[in-house]
């Protein structure tokens, strides 16, 4: 009996993935590589601040024009110039387009965990009534925790210039 049981899910088992092979071959859709490409560039914390639901509904308004390719806040200025080149496009890049990371200020946080509940890309570590810390390799600068905490504990710090984060400034024309 316990032989049967196991050859009838097996079966099951294998006839329904079997027709779920043939359904998604069916179903398939084939969707633009340039827009996949933007989305593969793009944060990913479906986090709303470009006006879009999600990055890929944000990615294909990008490649569609709808959207210049400065429209997402987490991604910063190289993410930017990155996604204008992909798609051909110029964008500027000010000396305003400054990075932030989120800070924590230590002696305020009650351990509330609603920043680390607001974070789309988990750079806030931290247990309920513990003291919580900023990956600071992993935060975006969106804002959304610091917009959650009721404390008020969490400020966003502008990201010191080094290699990775570095843009020359424009030239100027002083040839008069």
């Amino acid at each position: 009996m316990v032989i049967s049981a196991l050859v009838f899910f097996v079966l099951l088992g294998a006839i329904l993935g079997a027709l779920l092979g043939v359904a998604a071959k069916y179903f398939h859709v084939d969707s633009n590589p340039l827009v996949d490409q933007v989305e593969g560039l793009l944060p990913g914390g479906q986090c709303g601040q470009c006006g879009e639901a999600g990055c890929r509904q944000a990615a294909e308004k990008m490649v569609s024009g709808e959207l210049g390719p400065d429209c997402c806040p987490p991604g910063g200025a190289s993410l930017a110039v990155t996604v204008a080149d992909l798609l051909g496009v110029s964008v500027e890049v000010s000396d305003e387009d400054k990075e932030y990371v989120a800070v924590i200020e230590e002696a305020q946080c009650s351990g509330c965990h609603r920043c680390v509940k607001a974070c789309p890309f988990d750079a806030i570590v931290g247990a309920p009534k513990q003291l919580h810390t900023v990956l600071k390799d992993v935060c975006t600068g969106c804002e959304l925790c610091a917009k959650s905490c009721p404390q008020h504990c969490l400020d966003m710090a502008e990201v010191e210039p080094d290699a990775k984060h570095w843009y020359w400034p424009k030239p100027t024309s002083d040839a008069a």
